[in-house]
């Protein structure tokens, strides 16, 4: 039988969840970034192009 206090105070998955989050706002920012540079929407341009050409 799991002890529940133990199941409950145990943290360790709050670290692996934190660099989840981490990982997710920084493919936000470099989205944001590229929308604002103005490199990302060339960028998905060539890969439709490269799309159209293998068809």
């Amino acid at each position: 039988m799991i002890n529940m206090k133990n199941f409950i105070a145990d943290e360790r998955g709050e670290m692996l969840g934190t660099v989840g989050w981490m990982a997710i706002v920084a493919t936000i920012l470099v989205l944001v970034h590229g929308l604002i540079a103005g490199w990302l929407p060339g960028f998905i341009q060539r890969i439709f192009n490269q799309m159209d050409a293998l068809v």
